[in-house]
């Protein structure tokens, strides 16, 4: 499984098996792990944010979030998509 194929497949279909979904928590849950360590994330194409309602220049990372946000949302009523953000405003991380 791949986090970017994922996302296609769910912008195409909007399902995701509890597998997949597993999978995207997972990667989102590492990455944030190690945040500290990450310079530079990988911008995904205009389509796909545009799908998601997100920025034209979003990373995989936050279409990942929003993906989980839509198909398992938190209980508390945060949004990943939210945290991660202000994770890549905090850290200065830049998109490529």
């Amino acid at each position: 499984m791949e986090l970017t194929e994922l996302i296609k497949d769910y912008v195409a279909t909007k399902l995701l098996s509890n597998i997949e979904l597993d999978f995207l928590e997972g990667e989102l849950w590492e990455t944030t792990q190690h945040i500290e360590e990450i310079t530079t994330v990988f911008k995904a194409p205009k389509n796909i944010c545009e799908k998601l309602d997100l920025d034209e220049k979003s990373c995989w990372q936050l279409c990942c979030a929003v993906v989980l946000d839509s198909s398992r949302p938190l209980k508390n009523g945060k949004k990943r998509v939210d945290d991660f953000t202000k994770l890549i405003n905090q850290y200065e991380i830049s998109l490529s």
